[in-house]
């Protein structure tokens, strides 16, 4: 499971049909029409190296606040906030190499590890290109 301090998210909204985006990486989800702007949002389970997200009634997309581009996260199981305390850091050795995303901080909880993500790094330079070239 992964974790968004809450303070960090701005919405959480169901999926509604997304643009898709051409040339677009697999963890691509599309384009989120969002109160008059397009918001990039990427498929997390993807980004594990998982299936992607399956559309069901827990899936979400979360959408986080920034002071640049927007940026949204389809995730699968959007259904609790908890408050986490007390984080154990891991070691580098422990972590996922090329997933400067996910944090070092996890936590022991009743429902099993939770790993806090750094979802600003998912923001990309050439995310953000082709968000602006295609919209």
């Amino acid at each position: 499971m992964l974790a968004i301090p809450a303070g960090q998210i701005d919405v959480v909204l169901p999926v509604p049909v997304l643009e898709p985006l051409s040339l677009a990486p697999p963890h691509f989800a599309g384009l989120l029409r969002y109160h008059g702007r397009l918001v990039p949002v990427l498929d997390v389970s993807v980004l594990q190296g998982q299936a992607p997200c399956r559309p069901i009634i827990s899936t979400r997309i979360i959408l986080v606040r920034s002071a640049g581009p927007a940026l949204g996260l389809l995730v699968e199981q959007a259904m609790e906030m908890m408050d986490l305390r007390g984080p154990q850091v891991l070691p580098n050795e422990l972590l996922a190499k090329n997933r400067d995303w996910l944090a070092p901080e996890i936590f022991d909880t009743e429902l099993g590890l939770v790993q806090s993500i750094r979802w600003q790094a998912l923001l990309t330079p050439e995310l953000q290109a082709m968000v602006v070239e295609e919209g």
